[in-house]
């Protein structure tokens, strides 16, 4: 084999180029990489560090079960989804391909009241800007939350299977670090005192123990305080919004 310095330089890379290496997962064998395979490696792991996170979008008939990483929709709008339609939807508590690591906290703050763009990470021309309105964790899904967004300009869509980035525009300083509550009640009671301290008359949802939607009387005693009572007693949670 020549000297590699005596090889001439590829000056116009495209995707099908190789290259020689190893393989660690096959006891270092010599094998052919190819340009395509290794950014798929890069972009697909996030190994390049980045403040945007990357998400799989999944058309809800295709797809009915959500999985880590994923947008979604709670019901069918098909396999390409206008922005312009967009106001909410289902997201995974962790970015794709990242492991463990939950972003739940991050979507209340900074994102809400912020303004964010969603494009196609290998389109940027694909893109829409939203103001990230509230994040809400899903009472069916835990791993996942619901995003009320306020669309307000962008060409783009959602298409079944690509990727896409989120990413913050401009950081809402003005927005409290929480626009949600999820109250507890371990011991059952057939009354409920909360405080949620969200400063409005929230819309409240309540399950039992056995995570059954049940609809009790709620009483809002001021913007901040709310008295839920049942006929029985119950344990459960009350979500606010």
């Amino acid at each position: 084999m020549a000297r590699i310095s005596t090889y001439p330089l590829d000056t116009a890379i495209v995707g099908t180029d190789k290259w020689i290496g190893s393989d660690s997962q096959q006891l270092f064998a010599t094998k052919n990489f190819t340009a395509d395979a290794l950014a798929e490696f890069i972009n697909g792991y996030n190994k390049v560090e980045s403040t945007s996170l990357r998400y799989e979008y999944r058309d809800y008939t295709v797809h009915p079960s959500m999985g880590p990483g994923t947008i979604s929709f709670p019901s069918y709008r098909g396999v390409n989804v206008d922005f312009s339609t967009v106001d909410f939807f289902k997201i995974s508590q962790t970015q794709l391909q990242r492991g463990l690591d939950s972003l739940a906290t991050f979507y209340t703050n900074p994102l809400v009241g912020s303004m964010v763009m969603i494009s196609q990470c290998d389109d940027i021309s694909n893109w829409g800007a939203f103001k990230w309105v509230e994040s809400v964790k899903d009472i069916i899904s835990p791993t996942f939350y619901g995003i009320t967004l306020k669309y307000v300009s962008g060409p783009g869509f959602f298409e079944d299977t690509k990727d896409y980035f989120i990413s913050i525009l401009t950081y809402d300083t003005n927005s409290t670090s929480d626009k949600n509550y999820v109250y507890t009640q371990v011991g059952p009671s057939d009354r409920w005192q909360v405080t949620h301290n969200l400063n409005k008359y929230c819309a409240v949802e309540v399950v039992n123990g056995t995570e059954d939607v049940i609809y009790p009387n709620i009483e809002y005693t001021s913007l901040n305080t709310v008295t839920i009572t049942f006929s029985t007693p119950q344990a459960g949670q009350a979500f606010f919004n």
